[in-house]
């Protein structure tokens, strides 16, 4: 039987996972080698871990494997995973020794969910959101995508920032567009966070604290008195 794989490295894209390795070094003298792996699902400090049952999906397969490479999807985000690669070939089932493995573990990241605050015009919209708690890495970058609402098959835009916070300028007025966030690290693209509606103002209105503001009151409030007066002023006239 062949010895284990080697030098086995992983790369995680939001919650798929790449795993790639290099054949064994003892062959035992056989050029039919292939490969299987098992995967497991374990807790944050990795003492108790389960099978990862048959929701999780291996490309091309996941027992049989003639190339030293895989495609894992459908893994949960922000969960630790355990995976066994084992090396076997013709022979392996008939040796009494153990076969050759080595493991893996691996972190899924974590979604950008939580919008802290908005600001909306009638052609602009600010976001801003909280990072992941538990990032696989430090995070390079954010990803913000965008759509009129049942509008994404046809047209979507997507921006990129390093700030947790963004304006997304030239919407239409009085429309409903959809957001969604996701973290970027060294280690790949995290998940999307939840879909978030918002709408355009039909027109620009005032933010809380414009020092425009309280000269329109003033405004506004004289305005009122002079109308006052004059309806008064009618009033006594018409009287007499």
């Amino acid at each position: 039987p062949p010895s284990a794989p080697e030098n086995p490295i992983s790369t995680v894209n939001e919650t798929c996972v790449t795993l790639e390795w290099s054949p064994p070094r003892d062959t035992g003298g056989r050029g039919d080698i292939f490969y299987s792996l098992l995967c497991r699902k374990c807790s944050g400090d990795g003492k108790k871990c389960a099978p990862c049952g048959s929701s999780v999906h291996f490309v091309p397969r996941q027992f049989g494997l003639s190339s030293a490479s895989v495609l894992i999807t459908d893994l949960q985000p922000d969960s630790n995973y355990s995976f066994t690669i084992e090396s076997q070939n013709g022979v392996s089932d008939l040796s009494p020794n153990p076969r050759g493995t080595v493991e893996i573990n691996v972190t899924t990241s974590q979604t950008v969910s939580v919008v802290l605050k908005e600001r909306r015009s009638k052609d602009s919209v600010t976001l801003a959101w909280q990072g992941p708690e538990r990032p696989n890495g430090a995070i390079v970058e954010y990803e913000v995508i965008y759509y009129e609402k049942n509008q994404r098959e046809q047209n979507y835009t997507v921006l990129k920032t390093r700030s947790n916070m963004m304006t997304v300028d030239g919407l239409k007025p009085g429309t409903t567009y959809v957001f969604r966030v996701r973290a970027r690290t060294d280690g790949g693209y995290g998940t999307y966070g939840g879909e978030i509606e918002l709408e355009t103002s039909h027109e620009d209105v005032l933010a809380i604290g414009d020092p425009n503001q309280s000269t329109i009151l003033v405004v506004s409030i004289a305005g009122g008195i002079v109308l006052l007066i004059f309806l008064v002023t009618c009033f006594v006239v018409s009287g007499r």
